[in-house]
């Protein structure tokens, strides 16, 4: 998807327009300068809004603001800025995105719990399906205990199932090792499950 926004540099309306399945053209509301920390997109023909934000460092996604027929649009990209001789401005877009903000399920096993020295070696296994067949669903597995962080473990699959091994030294104090699995489609929708087990002394 791509769209370009054109303003003064100085302040006033900025306006826009852009390319199908977005609406041809409308106005946009900056949230933090021209350099698109949050850029409110209001579509002319009245179809509804999509917000494009920054997050981290020049990479913008759309957020769940977005209303209308963009109240399910997700995904990422990116902006560049060219400031114009005449005082005006410059801003395309664009991003690999669709109309998708349902997240991938995720249902873990049982853990398991081996001991190997000094530390706990927890065999996890857990099943993920995206709602469009053949997504490839990215998962990062954490392992907690007495409020700290030990591990993690991260990944794809294309399979729907994932078995892993996370290794960790255990906290003396903590009787419970809790495991959590995130698992992401492409266009960023994350869900989580958490699991926990009895450490073994």
């Amino acid at each position: 998807m791509t769209w370009v926004d054109i303003g003064r540099s100085g302040g006033g309306p900025i306006n826009f327009t852009a390319d199908s399945p977005l609406c041809p053209s409308g106005t946009v509301r900056d949230v933090g300068g021209i350099t698109g920390i949050k850029m409110e997109h209001t579509c002319a023909d009245g179809s509804g809004t999509f917000e494009f934000a920054v997050i981290g460092t020049g990479i913008f996604h759309f957020t769940p603001a977005s209303t209308g027929r963009y109240a399910t649009l997700r995904g990422s990209g990116s902006c560049s800025l060219t400031q114009n001789d005449d005082g005006t401005f410059t801003r395309s877009c664009h991003a690999l995105a669709d109309f998708d903000n349902v997240a991938p399920t995720v249902r873990i096993a049982p853990l398991d719990v081996l001991i190997a020295g000094r530390r706990h070696v927890i065999s996890v296994a857990f099943t993920t399906r995206d709602d469009v067949e053949g997504n490839a669903v990215s998962y990062r597995i954490s392992a907690t205990a007495g409020g700290r962080a030990l591990a993690h473990v991260t990944g794809t699959t294309a399979r729907g199932s994932v078995k892993a091994n996370v290794t960790v030294k255990v906290p003396k104090r903590a009787r419970r090792v809790v495991v959590s699995v995130k698992v992401s489609d492409p266009l960023h929708n994350s869900r989580t499950a958490s699991r926990s087990v009895k450490t073994r002394r």
